[in-house]
């Protein structure tokens, strides 16, 4: 969803707000995606009237988002279940095993495909590291605080592990996919019984569905990949929703079984069809207070990452389908806009955090680290935000744990800030603005010799660079380094790219390139993101001020 479709919800919810009508709401539709960013792999529960989603982190930190929502289109973001990843055992292409801190950039590790339930009171969250095993926390509150992590079963390869309390026998179970990269194995579906506090496993892992198995799925019926897992029980029947055949192309499945050891029935429930939406895939079902159910997916769009879409859903004899069915086989396909749904919130809708002021005394929800961040990377006073230097000799973006960064919000979008830079009286400093990825890029400023010297980096290759002629009009803006350096990014879709430009402003007012035009790259299981950096060739106290953070 573009921000002027946002804005066109907006009003539209307004006016629905004065009417106070359900044959308005009837009227009223949504557009795919809900949540143009990065919230990969989401899981979302309902408690009473309001809607509860998490999405999984991978390495930044602080990391399991918590989002809150009253009328499952608008979303905004409320708490972090983790505020520091715990350290693992990491086991490299050579099977050689060695200590993993978090304290250093680990991408593509960390925290994957977390679920979210409520039971007994409390919040919980179930996720697997593949390379440590199944870890827990749980909280009263969904905005905090969450207890610290707790490591339910140490595993190897155990990834998207969801729990289930039967109340009906007393029992507790998690059923989990495997990471081959980790275990050796994938395309299965395991369960496991646990504690009914949750905090540690009590039988063996058993095998519950296997798609490599020849004899009971044959080549015309194979669900390779399959993994993803949500376990729910409804009308006597167990389930265990997973999506299948790959992130980019896949299709959501669902397992059914009168018993959670199984056998399980398979059947597909969501596909593409002749939509535009690749892999429709690998979410939560929920319903309203209303009876309507619904699920909310991610759909992988390379540099955005895997973004949220929400499918109208409906049970038909015992069998979820989800999207829109529309010859009764009983696979549904995705919709690109539906009616809203009847969730009986007439309230101001909610919106996701980009822009910050850094007032207060924490940084806005929407920030994150790329690894641990408690060693005093930054601070913040009086609308004013100090990123202190990270030592690296190389100036190297990719291996610095404290550049702070947020999704891209969309393939559309302005990002402006105002810096100073505090150098180091000995080597270089160099600070300002970066989009990160498997590739990052940055402008950022340097002095040198007593000069301010201006420059745009792709990796760690000098694009362009200038130095900043010290004017009249520029001493007015930063005379002696006491007034902040305006920077600006701005990113343009094409065919489904970013495609990026990075400027500068010696007035406030009017903006000059500087470099040339860049496609913005994807990180390691999760989307390019935007943000602010402060690195130094040299210890010391060198530091980046930043004044804002605008986004629109």
């Amino acid at each position: 969803m573009n921000n002027q479709m946002c804005s066109f919800y907006t009003l539209i919810i307004s006016g629905l707000i004065l009417l106070g009508s359900e044959s308005v709401l009837a009227e009223m539709t949504y557009t795919n995606p809900i949540i143009p960013a990065d919230y990969s792999d989401p899981d979302v529960i309902r408690v009473g009237e309001d809607y509860y989603m998490t999405a999984s982190s991978f390495n930044m930190v602080p990391g399991l988002p918590i989002l809150h929502s009253k009328d499952l289109i608008n979303w905004k973001i409320i708490g972090h279940g983790v505020q520091e990843l715990p350290d693992a055992l990491y086991t490299t292409k050579k099977r050689k095993a060695k200590d993993l801190s978090y304290d250093l950039p680990r991408p593509g590790q960390g925290v994957f495909a977390p679920c979210i339930r409520y039971h007994e009171g409390y919040f919980w969250i179930f996720w697997g590291d593949p390379d440590a095993g199944m870890y827990m926390v749980k909280a009263k509150n969904p905005e905090g605080p969450w207890s610290k992590p707790h490591l339910v079963k140490k595993a190897k390869g155990w990834i998207d592990t969801t729990p289930i309390w039967d109340e009906e026998t007393g029992r507790a179970w998690v059923a989990h996919a495997y990471a081959r990269s980790r275990a050796g194995i994938s395309s299965k579906v395991a369960l496991v019984e646990m504690n009914w506090e949750g905090t540690k496993v009590i039988s063996e892992d058993k095998i519950v569905f296997d798609a490599d198995d020849p004899e009971k799925y044959p080549a015309d019926k194979i669900h390779k990949t399959i993994e993803g897992c949500k376990f729910m029980k409804r009308n006597g029947f167990f389930y265990i929703l997973a999506p299948a055949g790959g992130v980019a192309s896949g299709w959501q499945t669902a397992l059914r079984s009168e018993n959670p050891e199984g056998p399980y029935e398979i059947r597909v429930i969501c596909e593409r069809g002749n939509t535009n939406v690749n892999g429709p895939h690998q979410g939560g079902l929920f319903d309203t207070p209303n009876g309507e159910w619904w699920f909310i997916h991610f759909q992988s769009v390379n540099v955005l990452g895997r973004i949220v879409h929400l499918q109208p859903s409906k049970w038909v004899d015992n069998w979820p389908v989800i999207g829109v069915d529309e010859n009764n086989d009983g696979i549904g396909n995705p919709v690109l806009t539906y009616k809203v749904p009847n969730t009986g919130y007439n309230g101001k809708p909610f919106k996701i955090q980009k822009s910050d002021d850094f007032e207060g005394k924490d940084i806005g929800l929407q920030w994150q680290w790329p690894a641990n961040s408690g060693k005093g990377y930054c601070s913040q006073k009086n609308g004013s935000l100090t990123i202190n230097s990270h030592l690296s000799p190389e100036l190297t973006l990719q291996d610095a744990p404290n550049v702070i960064t947020q999704m891209f919000p969309d393939f559309k979008f302005e990002a402006t800030t105002k810096v100073k830079l505090h150098s180091n009286e000995n080597g270089v400093t160099r600070g300002g603005m970066a989009v990160m990825g498997r590739t990052c890029f940055d402008i950022g400023m340097e002095s040198k010799s007593g000069k301010l010297i201006l420059s745009v980096r792709h990796g760690n290759e000098l694009d362009a660079a200038i130095e900043i002629q010290q004017n009249e009009v520029f001493l007015k803006l930063v005379a002696n380094g006491e007034h902040p350096f305006p920077l600006k990014f701005k990113g343009d879709e094409n065919r489904g790219d970013v495609f990026c430009q990075f400027s500068y402003s010696l007035d406030g007012e009017t903006y000059h390139p500087l470099g040339e035009k860049f496609k913005a790259r994807a990180g390691a299981w999760i989307g390019a993101r935007v943000g602010l950096f402060c690195l130094s060739t040299e210890q010391g106290q060198a530091q980046l001020n930043v004044d804002h953070f605008s986004i629109h």
